[in-house]
């Protein structure tokens, strides 16, 4: 199983043909780098004996054997060649079990996991949404495969939103943040202001967030939670300046606005 660095060879191709178009601006180079793109994964290139780069992973169909290859590419620390990520995709429904097996194994490294995770939200299939809530529930700080699951479920349909509550006590810390991160998308549930709201009382060092979180949701009823903060002694700028966009955000009056004299982000917006 022999392994290429496409992404060399296309930089390669791009260096020629930039030797080519010599009186080309930046800008018009960057306009033409899809049909660049398009041109080199379609031409037969002699690194690959005549085949095109782009139909060269055609030949796997195996998802053992796409999986051998991901893992090939991974440890030589060498970039995934898109087409080899295309095949996998279009491979789809075959490669999930094998795929989630990879992002389930704490023993691979994250960016491989993180790979087969971009995969199987690309494949789409309804078998990977347990282990995407998995890993919402129990994510930990700098967790990217936590982080890109978050992201996935809060562009979505809001279908998992139900489990998600269900689950809430049971979640990490960083996991309940980020389960009230994405059911701030689907308003409608009692228990996502309730969890707000407790949230905003009891973790003051991201008020800002929670409060972000609340002028999201746009339950009015926030703003009798937030108004008080406004006035705290202990408030940051930036914190305040949170605070008071989501009570402008739900429709209310935060008054007049304060000084925060010392505060270094503060006296730095003020002397622009």
């Amino acid at each position: 199983m022999k392994i290429y660095d496409f992404d060399e060879k296309f930089y390669d191709y791009v260096r020629t043909w930039m030797a080519m178009h010599p009186n080309m601006t930046e800008k018009q180079v960057e306009d033409s780098y899809n049909e660049i793109m398009l041109n080199w994964l379609n031409a037969p290139a002699k690194w690959l004996n005549g085949e095109k780069p782009g139909e060269y992973f055609l030949r796997y169909s195996e998802p053992r054997d796409l999986m051998k290859l991901l893992e090939e590419y991974d440890k030589r620390d060498i970039g995934l060649p898109e087409p080899l990520y295309s095949r996998v995709v279009s491979v789809g429904e075959s490669c999930v079990e094998p795929l989630m097996r990879m992002v389930r194994n704490g023993d691979n490294p994250e960016s491989l996991r993180a790979t087969a995770l971009a995969m199987l939200r690309d494949i789409g299939s309804d078998k990977a949404v347990p282990l995407l809530i998995d890993l919402v529930l129990h994510s930990k700080d700098d967790d990217e495969l936590g982080a890109m699951a978050t992201d996935e479920f809060a562009e979505g349909d809001g279908s998992v939103v139900g489990e998600l509550l269900e689950r809430y006590d049971s979640a990490s810390e960083l996991g309940q943040t980020r389960i009230l991160e994405i059911c701030t998308n689907f308003p409608g549930d009692e228990r996502v202001y309730k969890y707000l709201v407790d949230k905003l009382r009891n973790r003051p060092e991201q008020r800002a967030l929670y409060a972000s979180f609340l002028g999201k949701l746009g339950d009015a009823r926030a703003i009798d939670e937030l108004k008080p903060l406004l006035n705290l002694t202990d408030l940051s700028y930036l914190d305040y300046i949170e605070l008071r966009n989501a009570v402008e955000e739900l429709g209310g009056d935060p008054g007049e606005d304060r000084t925060f004299y010392g505060d270094p982000d503060y006296e730095a917006m003020r002397n622009m």
